[in-house]
């Protein structure tokens, strides 16, 4: 996994940036990974508007980043100890910043949770994460449900679930499921979404396609194509097939594509969010 050997942690100081940290810390360990911790504030709300126009309350910028600074580091010595990593504290919009930062930096990875709200969880995604998987082209890990007693997933991944649809790249995100197997020992399954209105011949069709592309993917990995790989191939909607597998299989990893989301038309990139939001598991979108 050498695209990960720099990963960037956007850390809130929030329940959800506690739990994602020994999932940060298997990634950057497993790569031997530099590792930047990124703390956002953001702009005060406007607090009054006058005849002139509107008013923000004072805030004392350089203090509050120099204090948020000391709180990044001891965040770093408990969740990263005996380990080298770099605290950063920026001004702004906080998804901005994040997808800039990634982008300017030469980052292989961004690594957040994300979260809902109470009982509409599943219908919300936190609009900053959603934010940066839209405008961002860096690989994002995410994770909806880390600090949740039911969250089972295992930071080093033992069983993964690698959503493909069949298009340009899919043979892109199983080289990296398999490569991520290989550096794990876990076991695969692909799961691919067939549309309801393809007949079995199709299915059977696409069945061997994803076996041809198992074959040249293990090949480049130099595993063996049949060597816990599991592939599944069933009908419905694609959020609820991956995060079906993801409980059956206790994954530790959902796998997927996404490219740029704005420019989607179809398949697995459409259905990203729904996809992070259904998961019972960390999901990477590369």
């Amino acid at each position: 996994m050498s695209q990960f050997q720099r990963i960037l942690f956007p850390v809130d100081f929030s329940e959800r940036s506690t739990a994602a940290a020994p999932f940060v810390h298997s990634l950057a360990a497993r790569n031997l990974a530099e590792l930047t911790l990124l703390h956002v504030i953001q702009p005060p709300t406007p607090m009054y508007m006058g005849m002139d126009g509107i008013y923000a309350t004072d805030c004392d910028i350089p203090g509050l980043k120099e204090n948020l600074q000391s709180r990044l580091e001891t965040f770093a010595a408990e969740q990263f100890p005996r380990m080298a990593v770099t605290s950063v504290v920026e001004y702004g919009d906080p998804a901005k910043t994040i997808a800039d930062y990634a982008g300017e930096h030469g980052f292989g990875v961004i690594m957040m949770p994300t979260h809902g709200y109470g009982s509409f969880r599943r219908l919300l995604l936190g609009s900053i994460t959603a934010k940066v998987l839209h405008d961002t082209q860096v690989p994002v890990w995410t994770d909806a449900h880390a600090p949740e007693p039911s969250h089972r997933a295992h930071p080093q991944p033992r069983r993964i679930v690698c959503g493909i649809d069949l298009k340009a790249d899919s043979a892109r995100i199983l080289d990296f499921a398999l490569q991520t197997a290989a550096a794990t020992g876990a076991a695969v399954e692909v799961v691919h979404c067939v549309p309801e209105q393809h007949s079995k011949a199709e299915a059977v069709e696409q069945y061997n396609q994803i076996q041809e592309m198992l074959c040249e993917a293990a090949d480049k990995q130099q595993v063996e194509a049949e060597a816990d790989v599991n592939t599944v191939l069933a009908g419905g909607d694609i959020a609820k097939l991956l995060r079906e597998v993801a409980l059956r299989k206790r994954a530790d990893l959902v796998v997927i594509g996404r490219g740029r989301i704005q420019e989607a038309l179809g398949g697995l990139h459409s259905h990203v969010y729904s996809i992070v939001r259904e998961s019972p598991c960390p999901v990477i979108s590369i």
